[in-house]
């Protein structure tokens, strides 16, 4: 039995969960609270909005101020992108790193607001204040400098991964760094994140634990393969993520144009929306690729399975990748996974083959060697398996729950 204030009681401040998810954040913390509930740990998970169903492994606390306005039922607006329809006061990821930063702080203050007031029923029950990312930062300060829990702060991306050429927003690398600043604990999803808040942010190592992502069992999430045989007798290689510079679409598509000579009858996809969406769709139509590189738009749930299950190699060519939890789902359908050496999840996928973003000669030799040997692929794939089965949230909430324990008792 949980005891009033103790570290098995959990206020996590979240910003996103499926279904209304833009990305891999929601679906980390899926699986984190899921498994954290069989750790025996009692959450309260905060959400800018109502979120559609009950949901049995935690209680959530919906956050809402009464001037946002979405009929969808989604996020007021989204940090990453959206997959809803903008409402009056809803933005995308675009226009909300575009606002003045005054309307940007105030979006994100408005949030922390809302959530020290709806959660102060149980506040005096919370024994450790868990946020994710800068969205939540401001939020764990107000709660913590009210209650004096312990706040530990999960880099699950910063605004240097997201734009990777450093002319991202001063207000959300303020933030940021003030909210690590502020923490009792730093949990990285990898290592190559930890070394980036120390080389960027200046944070002391000895601060930051590094907990990786884990995967859910293919089987509650599984298509028939028989329903995933679209283009039958082509080679399909996937790019599924963010159109962001950050993802690295625009290399998936020299990858393509290099791969194509040499065999036209590959078909390339591309699984994502973002702001380079319509540059890379007029390029592929201008080099003459539109029958060969497909762009599926984002894809969730069954159609995304699809995809997953379909493809014969999975590419990710992110100029910055803090973990990478699609590639472990792609290694958990058979599939060879090609990642940056800028990736995170390479950790715990050794199996991957590690190639520079920018060094798209390589990824193509490395996918025509795929694609023809098919042995080469076969032990790839089992390396691959091996790996992903040893990647469980199961690992990573018992990490978490030891941080929880540190962070409460070092009070």
């Amino acid at each position: 039995m949980n005891m009033p204030g103790g570290y098995d009681t959990v206020l996590m401040i979240g910003w996103e969960y499926p279904p209304h998810n833009s990305g891999g954040l929601g679906v980390a913390c899926e699986g984190l609270t899921q498994a954290l509930a069989d750790h025996n740990t009692q959450v309260y998970f905060t959400l800018p909005y109502q979120h559609p169903t009950a949901l049995g492994h935690m209680q959530v606390v919906p956050c809402i101020d009464p001037t946002w306005s979405n009929p969808a039922g989604g996020p007021p607006f989204s940090v990453y992108s959206s997959t809803l329809p903008l409402t009056r006061n809803q933005v995308d990821a675009d226009e909300l790193h575009a606002l003045p930063q005054s309307e940007l702080e105030q979006r994100v203050e408005m949030y922390a607001q809302v959530v020290a007031q709806q959660t102060q029923a149980v506040q005096p029950e919370v024994g450790v204040i868990h946020a994710h990312d800068w969205m939540s930062f401001p939020a764990a300060a107000q709660l913590k400098q009210a209650t004096g829990k312990p706040v530990i702060a999960h880099i699950h991306s910063t605004e240097h991964d997201r734009i990777p050429n450093g002319l991202g927003s001063s207000y959300i690398l303020q933030t940021e760094a003030a909210g690590m600043a502020m923490a009792d604990k730093i949990i990285a999803v990898s290592y190559y994140t930890k070394k980036l808040l120390v080389d960027r942010y200046g944070i002391n190592p000895e601060k930051i634990e590094v907990v990786h992502n884990g995967i859910l069992p293919l089987d509650q999430h599984a298509v028939p393969p028989a329903q995933s045989q679209f283009a039958p007798g082509q080679p399909v290689i996937v790019f599924m993520g963010r159109l962001t510079q950050q993802k690295g679409g625009e290399f998936f598509v020299k990858l393509a144009t290099q791969v194509l000579r040499q065999r036209p009858d590959a078909l390339f996809v591309i699984a994502g929306q973002g702001d380079l969406y319509h540059e890379l769709l007029f390029k592929t139509a201008y080099d003459k690729l539109s029958a060969s590189v497909l762009f599926s738009g984002f894809l969730r749930d069954a159609q995304r399975d699809k995809l997953l299950n379909r493809a014969d190699i999975f590419v990710m060519p992110s100029l910055s990748e803090p973990f990478g939890l699609v590639a472990l789902e792609a290694a958990q359908r058979r599939t060879p996974v090609i990642v940056s050496k800028q990736a995170g999840v390479s950790e715990v996928l050794p199996s991957a083959i590690s190639v520079d973003f920018w060094d798209v000669d390589k990824m193509t030799r490395t996918i025509l060697e795929l694609l023809s040997n098919k042995g080469y692929a076969r032990q790839m794939v089992t390396n691959q398996l091996q790996e992903v089965s040893s990647v469980t949230w199961d690992q990573a909430a018992d990490k978490v729950k030891r941080i929880y324990r540190q962070a409460f008792l070092g009070r």
